[in-house]
């Protein structure tokens, strides 16, 4: 295959004409240039014209190129067998390095095979061919987990193509480096190095696999709306170009199973097992548990899980978070507690292995970068500008500082129902008294959309959901995080994991905040009545005096973000207050009432570390907001009790919701029992 700097002007200019020698280098240079633009099938009939028209070697040699690329390996080696016999010095040295490349996936053979021809090439001069073998040796590289030694072949082969005017297939060797990054666990910087090849002129309509690389990081950092909006293009290109990744649809079926439909992953052949397995590669995955790094290591055991009996698999599960927990790794937690949740038996197994697999990791707080981002993306709101590259930024900012919490533990004395969906069913643990009970909750959607329906008609809510019980911890899931919990007749403490329970309160002043355009405005008469302290209702005013508060009631418009609730927000004088916003206060407020319709915040607070939200699933009538919150803050030193003398008008307590005294009685907490 011959240079081919623009092959989009090599079609335009070039016409299969003249001589025969003429013709045949026509036909060659059309099928190298349409191989770089991903015409796979285009480049293959100029290919095999040009071998009807002169039996030469080299249209072997690429339509061996071609055939490998399009992942047929014994069609590919079938061409190079009856190339290589009539190749000499530096078209034999291209064959051997295709060879090497065939050898990938016994990575130390092509380590060696592709070292010795990037000697000779190097000797012959054959830049082109130089950058192939380096980026070839890098991918062998990576599956022998020698990342440094890959990311310097990579960013070799990227500045020889840089020199010879090729930009394109430079940002592919920047877009590999980000696979390396993947690998060693820098989601954030392989997110960064995938965006900055994007802008620098990788063609994914000719390499759909990078598109695939990136929402295989997306779906590792949890961004699963995300990495679904990365595949879909993909599919469709490679649908188009008849191109088989099998990567995609399992990555596909994940994006469903996180999702909570397991429609898609039964289609495509169900889970991660079965592809590792076809594949053949969990031998070699499961191998890399000993040795590399954090997230490599983690990779191996749940390798190792997926291909051990069922006492192995959880073994080899905690193996792999223990790993996870000691170097502060994200990366694949979810896939370890998901599959060992997919094995729990019993109902403390299952209440064990959900809690793991829900555990979130918030945000630091106090990072400028973050800071900057947020301020940028409230500047572009402002102005109308496009978000949604200032939405990754941000995203991608907070992947590199996340931080562990603590473990579960259930509070003392307080029956607990825990629901979890996994593979498209919802479960519920109850545990009263030490006994745990499990069941399944047959369609969770219907329940809510009663519930809400009956609210708003002014009826009783009625639900078998929780024990008879006055008081009850609920930690939901899914479509169950919008029931209106406070109204099924119990005081209720709704947390999203038990790592969220906080009993202990340290006080503090009371604050009021109001937002702009609201039609009726509650906080002069409840501040003239609770007292405290009306602040600036500025973005940057409110996160500084919500630090170290006590209590502070928030009333002002909210909007939820359908696809990530951190970008949900309040709307403040000079622009929105987000869920990313809230995770930068130090010490965040201990009780917040939001006085906002469906705001979707409560879980931001509660992840910062509030003990206790207020708040509502359902729009509040204006003429009813008055009484609704002088009501809360009569009894906000119970918070739980406090939502329940509004649970009609949709408000549920979110977070630890008994009185701080009897919060500090109740510390000694008993710890769930592992499987």
């Amino acid at each position: 295959m011959s240079a081919s700097a623009d092959p989009r002007a090599t079609i335009e200019t070039t016409e299969v004409r003249g001589t025969r020698a003429q013709r045949a280098d026509a036909l060659h240079d059309l099928s190298v240039a349409h191989v770089e633009l991903g015409h796979l099938d285009v480049a293959a009939r100029f290919a095999r014209r040009g071998l009807r028209l002169t039996g030469e070697a080299r249209f072997h040699l690429t339509l061996a190129w071609i055939e490998l690329d399009r992942g047929r390996r014994k069609r590919s080696l079938e061409h190079l067998d009856l190339a290589t016999p009539l190749l000499r010095g530096r078209e034999l040295a291209r064959a051997r390095c295709l060879r090497g490349l065939h050898l990938c996936q016994e990575p130390l053979l092509a380590i060696a095979e592709l070292t010795a021809v990037i000697r000779e090439l190097r000797r012959y001069g054959d830049e082109r061919w130089l950058a192939n073998a380096l980026i070839g040796r890098g991918i062998a590289r990576c599956n022998a987990t020698r990342l440094t030694s890959a990311e310097a072949d990579f960013r070799a082969a990227e500045t020889l193509l840089r020199a010879m005017g090729e930009p394109g297939r430079a940002a592919m060797c920047l877009h590999n480096r980000g696979f390396v990054a993947m690998l060693a666990g820098d989601l954030p910087l392989a997110l960064r190095r995938y965006e900055e090849a994007a802008k620098a002129g990788l063609d994914s309509a000719s390499r759909p696999e990078a598109l695939v690389d990136r929402a295989e990081a997306l779906l590792a950092a949890g961004l699963t709306a995300d990495a679904r909006r990365v595949l879909a293009p993909a599919m469709e290109l490679l649908r188009r170009c008849d191109r088989h990744v099998p990567e995609l649809a399992v990555l596909s079926a994940r994006c469903a199973l996180r999702d909570g439909d397991p429609a898609p992953a039964i289609r495509h052949g169900g889970t991660d097992v079965e592809f590792m397995l076809a594949a053949g590669k969990l031998d070699a995955v499961a191998a890399h548990r000993f040795r590399g790094p954090a997230q490599t290591r983690a990779l191996g055991w749940l390798a190792q899980a997926l291909r051990s009996d069922r006492r192995g698999a959880l073994a080899a599960c905690r193996a792999g978070l223990k790993v996870l927990d000691e170097h502060h790794g994200d990366w694949p937690r979810r896939e370890l507690t998901g599959h060992a949740l997919g094995l729990a038996r019993t109902a403390r197994e299952v209440l064990h292995w959900s809690e793991r697999h829900r555990t979130s990791v918030p945000l630091p707080p106090n990072d400028p970068g973050l800071a900057q981002a947020l301020t940028d993306l409230r500047r572009a709101k402002a102005f109308g500008l496009p978000l949604e590259p200032l939405e990754r930024d941000v995203r991608r900012l907070t992947l590199a500082s996340r931080r562990s919490v603590g473990t579960n533990a259930v509070p003392t004395g307080l029956p607990l129902v825990s629901f979890i969906v996994h593979e498209g069913q919802m479960k519920a643990v109850t545990l009263v008294d030490g006994r745990a009970r499990m069941r399944v909750v047959p369609d969770p959607s219907e329940l809510v959309r009663s519930a809400k329906l009956a609210l708003r008609a002014g009826r009783a809510v009625t639900t078998d959901l929780l024990p008879d019980e006055e008081e009850v911890v609920v930690i939901p899931d899914g479509v169950l995080n919008e029931m209106p919990w406070a109204a099924l007749g119990r005081r209720v403490h709704v947390v999203p994991s038990l790592s969220r329970w906080r009993p202990s309160g340290r006080g503090g002043h009371r604050l009021w905040v109001t937002g702009p355009g609201l039609s009726h405005d509650e906080v002069p008469a409840l501040q003239r009545e609770h007292g405290g302290t009306i602040i600036e209702s500025t973005v940057e005013s409110t996160l500084k005096q919500l630090d170290g508060a006590g209590i502070v009631h928030i009333a002002a418009h909210g909007h939820v973000h359908p696809d990530n609730p951190l970008f949900s927000h309040l709307e403040l004088r000079d622009g929105p207050l987000y869920g990313y916003d809230i995770a930068r206060i130090e010490h965040p407020p201990e009780t917040v009432v939001l006085s906002a319709c469906e705001s979707g915040l409560a879980r931001a607070f509660l992840d910062a570390g509030t003990r206790a939200v207020i708040a509502s699933v359902l729009p509040v009538p204006d003429a009813r907001v008055g009484a609704a919150m002088a009501e809360v803050h009569r009894l906000v030193d119970h918070p739980a009790e406090a939502a329940r003398a509004v649970a009609h008008l949709g408000f549920s307590c979110y977070g630890t919701g008994t009185r701080v005294a009897a919060c500090r009685a109740a510390a000694n907490d008993v710890p769930v029992q592992s499987s």
